[in-house]
């Protein structure tokens, strides 16, 4: 796994580094250097070694840029640029993924469909298995955050008016999460799912009291949503290491 590479290779001058990774797809939650070591290029030979690797691998990159670690969000934003990331909208748009940059592996004019197979790789279907494999991930999620509370998930298929991205949470009473999975993979779609789940479990402790504000881009809300259900991803990929297939 690239966490465990980078972090032998580079690990004396970082503070954080927290990558998951699938067959298809790397989403990295955090990378931290530590402040001795800032302004000497250890940033850009990580990511130089993970866009690599991802190219390798045939694998798609997707972060969302935060000033929580003391960096300037427009200038990572700008860093990242320069490591091929794209905004996470318009053509360059993938529904499996809330994070705000992407990064498709770079293709040669014989791979152009490559893009196209990773997207639709490991889909939900309406099959009683792969319902089946999600319900048993949002018991396990639940457990894991301690919710024990009657919250509803349901998978939409299709869009509707309340679903305009792909995850939806109603905080009204008991709470209600609506999760678009048409097209997703089903890690991402779990993942989906935990991050809404952990809203809940915030809801339901005080701290989520804005859903507007506490929910934008990072947020300590949102960011604590985000790295939380990369734990609970990890842990369920650990028990059924199948998902990563």
């Amino acid at each position: 796994m690239i966490e465990d590479i980078l972090n032998n290779k580079y690990g004396e001058f970082l503070n954080g580094l927290d990558i998951y990774e699938t067959k298809t797809s790397l989403i990295l939650s955090k990378i931290i250097v530590k402040d001795e070591f800032r302004s000497t290029g250890i940033g850009s030979k990580v990511m130089g070694d993970l866009v690599g690797y991802a190219d390798a691998n045939k694998q798609i990159i997707a972060l969302t840029p935060s000033s929580d670690f003391g960096g300037n969000k427009n200038r990572l934003i700008q860093f990242y640029k320069s490591f091929g990331f794209k905004h996470n909208k318009g053509q360059y748009k993938h529904f499996g993924f809330r994070d705000s940059m992407i990064r498709y592996p770079k293709t040669n004019e014989n791979m152009k469909p490559l893009i196209k197979s990773l997207i639709r790789e490991s889909l939900l279907t309406h099959s009683d298995t792969d319902v089946r494999k999600v319900t048993d991930f949002i018991n396990f999620a639940k457990e894991y955050l301690g919710i024990e509370d009657g919250i509803k998930v349901a998978l939409a298929f299709e869009r509707t008016p309340d679903l305009t991205t792909t995850a939806y949470y109603n905080y009204s009473g008991d709470g209600f999460i609506k999760i678009y999975v048409k097209n997703r993979a089903i890690i991402d779609i779990c993942r989906s799912i935990a991050h809404e789940l952990v809203h809940h479990m915030q809801f339901k402790e005080g701290r989520l009291l804005d859903a507007a504000k506490d929910g934008e881009d990072g947020s300590p809300i949102e960011n604590e949503a985000n790295a939380v259900a990369g734990v609970i991803i990890r842990k369920w990929g650990k028990l059924n290491p199948e998902i990563y297939e």
